[in-house]
């Protein structure tokens, strides 16, 4: 033991070392008994057992709790070691105490300040965020200390200046004995430096860390701040609408006549009107073109091109709200037109603002959307419309990226994106975002569901506050009506037809039981050998490798066929989508990376070749078919795997006033019995779609196909 040093007053004496722990080999059983460079040793050692690697035997009670215990002469312990260790401690240890709030300020973001530390005095830097110490260790006592008095002024210069370099009569420097080439660490005699919270004084001095915040005020100044910085936008104008006499002079009768026929439209504001504020009335549907385009003959004549008959009912309803200036939802299934419905009224918007276009130093409307087959397919739809030369650009992950600079560059009031692409090209300064007077967010649902919600707030955060908001959805999940809270103001939401899932009515719905694998493939090579000339189909598979694989068996079986998926790449994907289209081929198979947005008049077929692992891609699938008011029919192949969502699958067949087929009411009927024993017993739910606790026929007590040869058939 070493001498006393009775002048420290901080002293304490440390207990003796038990005789009885003086040789580990003394006090425990060991398994396995090795001696000299024994690796993965899971036993004790005897002495001068030598690197020793992967050690965890049992401690001592002076091992400092460290996960491995060296005797004599052990080499590159990576924890405690006694006198005579040689060849990969450190000589030199230092420890500081530290409070909790500077833990964080020690470690630095992602530990940028320990690496400095650890680079500049070339020592070992250990922070214990539990016990609240700073461990640095080191072969050269002067690095060590300087390196802990580092971190001393690091932390006290937060607060207190702490106490003096000199007063290091509480920091352990001695060099342990037998050191050679950094020996062992002996904790009896390591002591820590303290560190005295700030005093009241010194606060005073520094700053309040620890009083009220003032959030009223804080809040104050955000918004003085925030004001500020928009305050030189130049004007935006909103309303662009003149309601024609016949839509003004409609009775309450009549508007609601008028939107029962139409798919039974709802319109009403989405959030109660702040108090002492008054909600302005929600403008009347109309049923002619003219009726809203009257006053923009250009726009009028673009529409008269396309041989619409009349809008369509989401168009009739979010017409006349979005020229007015209004931000709406607009919540309807797919192929009903949203499309359209959004992007007229920004058309307008954009060319009718008071300051001249060329000289708002950028697009005015962005359009997010989901998936870049959605994006391109806007794009499509914007060219359709030549109105007053505006182009649209569409930038999207994995297309070229040099060229959507160029494009975007040459400029463009339309910009049509997927999230991830968009904020790359805003922290690359090459899209400015705060031009933005006309925002629209395509398929929000769907973007929430692709975890986009981040990157959505970040570009909010750029975008100026008194915009034209839009959001588009086929359903109306908590998420979505976040969204809209948090950056929306009095959105009107226009819902045809109701907020429940349901798949649309013009698509006959055909269910097919199957037994296997086999069984699928037969029936589909089936059905393609007895395809009209008239058929295009899409076939939906749930994973990438068997949208391959039925691709090409197709394919070798004489049946010219496309595939698209998210593996490939986007000329692939783009060549495939010309390709349906087209007629080129009448055979595309997919993944869910089609089942929204894809808009393929002629598509006379869907079948689900892998039934989706949710209900909300199964109505999704099935839109695919049945659009523009054509007919159109969905196959789906329904295994006992599938049992799980039977009972939801019977509700959209029922809505729809589809036949529901006999053994589907015995799969519920067994999947609700399954699931109720699952739970008395306190287990989770197998089937698949991981609802109910296991993923395809897995999970819970007893799981997969047990679940199965239970509850047979």
């Amino acid at each position: 033991m070493s001498e006393l040093d009775w002048d420290d007053p901080n002293y304490v004496e440390k207990p003796a070392v038990p005789q009885e722990y003086s040789k580990l080999n003394d006090k425990y059983e060991r398994s396995i008994r090795r001696d000299g460079n024994s690796r993965g040793y899971k036993g004790e050692r005897n002495d001068n057992g030598g690197e020793g690697r992967g050690y965890r035997g049992k401690r001592d009670d002076y091992g400092g709790g460290r996960r491995d215990y060296r005797d004599n002469y052990g080499a590159g312990c990576r924890d405690s070691r006694d006198s005579g260790g040689g060849g990969g401690g450190e000589g030199f240890s230092e420890s500081l105490s530290i409070a909790s709030e500077m833990v964080g300020k020690v470690i630095g973001r992602g530990g940028s300040n320990v690496s400095r530390i650890q680079n500049d005095f070339n020592v070992r830097v250990k922070v214990d965020k539990y016990d609240l110490i700073v461990k640095i260790t080191g072969n050269i006592q002067s690095n060590v200390l300087d390196a802990i008095d580092h971190v001393r002024k690091q932390v006290t210069n937060s607060g207190d200046r702490g106490r003096d370099r000199d007063s290091r009569d509480h920091v352990s420097n001695e060099r342990h004995d037998g050191g050679g080439g950094g020996g062992g660490y002996d904790r009896s005699k390591g002591s820590s430096y303290e560190f005295n919270p700030p005093s009241s004084e010194s606060k005073n001095d520094n700053g309040d860390l620890t009083g009220t915040i003032d959030w009223a005020a804080l809040n104050k100044a955000s918004i003085a701040a925030t004001a500020a910085r928009w305050s030189k936008c130049p004007p935006l104008t909103k309303n662009f609408y003149k309601e024609a006499p016949e839509v003004a002079n409609l009775t309450k009768s009549e508007i609601e006549r008028i939107r029962e026929e139409n798919n039974k439209i709802t319109v009403s504001y989405v959030f109660e009107p702040k108090e002492g504020e008054t909600a302005p009335p929600i403008p009347n549907p109309v049923w002619t073109f003219e009726q809203c385009f009257a006053e923009y003959p250009d726009m009028l004549g673009e529409i008269t091109k396309m041989g619409f008959p009349k809008p369509s009912p989401i168009q009739s309803q979010a017409w006349p709200i979005l020229l007015q200036g209004h931000d709406m939802i607009g919540i309807a299934q797919t192929g009903t037109g949203k499309t359209l419905a959004f992007l007229l009224p920004g058309m307008i918007h954009t060319e009718y603002q008071s300051t001249p276009r060329g000289t708002r130093g950028g697009a005015n409307v962005l359009v997010l959307a989901p998936t870049r087959e959605l994006a391109l397919q806007i794009e499509m739809e914007v060219n359709k419309y030549s109105f007053r030369g505006m182009k649209a650009v569409c930038v999207y992950g994995g297309g070229d990226r040099n060229m959507q600079i160029s494009d975007l560059e040459r400029g463009a009031e339309i910009i049509i994106c997927t999230p991830g692409r968009l904020n790359d090209l805003i922290m690359a300064n090459v899209i400015d975002v705060s031009t933005i007077t006309y925002l629209v967010l395509d398929e929000a649902d769907r973007m929430l569901d692709m975890g986009f919600e981040p990157q959505i707030r970040k570009v909010m955060l750029d975008i100026r506050p008194d915009r034209q908001t839009i959001m588009t959805s086929a359903t109306w999940p908590p998420g979505v009506r976040r969204l809209a809270q948090s950056y929306m103001k009095n959105p009107i939401q226009v819902c045809v037809g109701s907020l429940d899932l349901a798949a649309t009515h013009s698509v006959k719905q055909v269910i097919k039981l199957m037994e296997d694998d086999m069984a699928k493939f037969n029936t589909i090579t089936s059905f393609v050998k007895n395809m009209s000339d008239t058929d295009k189909i899409i076939i939906f598979c749930g994973r990438k490798v068997r949208a391959d694989d039925l691709s090409s068996e197709l394919t070798l079986d004489g049946f010219m066929t496309q595939c698209i998926h998210g593996n490939r790449d986007q000329m692939d994907r783009e060549q495939a989508i010309a390709d349906i289209k087209s007629g080129v081929v009448r055979i595309l198979v997919a993944t869910d990376v089609a089942s929204r947005g894809l808009d393929i008049e002629d598509i006379t077929h869907v079948i689900n070749y892998d039934f989706p692992r949710n209900i909300e891609e199964y109505v999704h699938r099935v839109g695919r078919t049945g659009r523009a008011g054509r007919q159109g029919t969905s196959i789906s192949f329904f295994t006992r795997e599938d049992w799980g969502m039977a009972k939801e699958l019977i509700d959209i067949l029922q809505e729809a006033e589809q036949e529901v087929p006999d053994e589907l009411h015995n799969m519920a009927r067994r999947f609700k019995a399954m699931k109720d024993k699952r739970a008395a017993e306190g287990g989770g739910f197998g089937g698949r779609g991981g609802r109910f606790g296991g993923g395809r026929g897995g999970g819970g007590r007893g799981g997969g196909r047990r679940n199965f040869d239970q509850f047979q058939y």
